[in-house]
């Protein structure tokens, strides 16, 4: 299969994402996954390619790209530094 040999992130349903996962320290990565979670009947559901602002575990702010697939079923594949 040509996922698995690009080795590309699944989804809980076996369903692969498009793109790789960024690696994200345990700590930041549940954080932002919680604060996604938090919001996403009002800002995510539906889209399948979403951007959430957030402080990282440094205390900037960035943007965290993610693909969509359903409540708690994300990837997270970009990191954006704001620096404005």
């Amino acid at each position: 299969m040509i996922f698995e040999q690009r080795n590309l992130p699944i989804d809980t349903k076996g369903n692969p994402f498009s793109r790789h996962r960024f690696d994200l320290e345990f700590n930041e990565y549940s954080k932002i996954i919680s604060e996604i979670n938090t919001i996403y009947e009002a800002q995510y559901r539906g889209k399948p390619i979403a951007v959430h602002a957030s402080f990282g575990i440094d205390g900037n702010v960035y943007y965290f790209w993610f693909e969509n697939h359903g409540f708690n079923d994300y990837n997270i594949f970009m990191k954006v530094l704001d620096d404005h």
